[in-house]
């Protein structure tokens, strides 16, 4: 019969850290803990803050296990169609996991995701890429971590 020890076992089968579910509660925790980030309107699903000095709003749904951070940039439709290609363009090669995105006119960097299964480093990433994509507009189009492209 073979002899284990605790170091024996993890190396054979090494411990994996789970978290529990997300929900709102914790995402709001997590915004509010920030140091970059100034709450300005709270409700249940719904945080309206700044994020290093840019306008966001969380929303969440546990019911539908949903959540998505926005953060309206501008105006769509006065948009040349150069920059509208750079949009696409962006979030095929220099976007990670947010993007930009349209609704009822107005040009946004968002996120989207799964609640239960985001993590809390996803969502500090997910604010980073979600500030970085707004900042970035008309310059760098970039969520600024990593960048995917045609060029050699």
């Amino acid at each position: 019969m073979k002899k284990h020890t605790l170091k024996s076992l993890t190396q054979e089968h090494p411990i994996i850290k789970i978290e529990s579910p997300m929900t709102q509660e914790i995402l709001h925790h997590i915004a509010k803990s920030s140091a970059d980030t100034e709450i300005l309107e709270e409700d249940i699903g719904y945080l309206f803050f700044k994020y290093r000095g840019t306008k966001m709003v969380l929303l969440s749904d546990e019911e539908h296990n949903r959540m998505r951070i926005i953060s309206p940039i501008t105006a769509y439709s006065p948009l040349a169609p150069k920059i509208k290609d750079s949009l696409m363009n962006s979030n095929f090669h220099l976007a990670l996991d947010a993007r930009y995105a349209v609704s009822e006119n107005v040009l946004y960097a968002a996120f989207i995701h799964p609640l239960s299964t985001l993590t809390t480093e996803d969502f500090k990433s997910a604010l980073k890429q979600v500030y970085n994509l707004a900042d970035s507009f008309g310059m760098t189009y970039s969520s600024g971590q990593l960048e995917f492209t045609t060029k050699k």
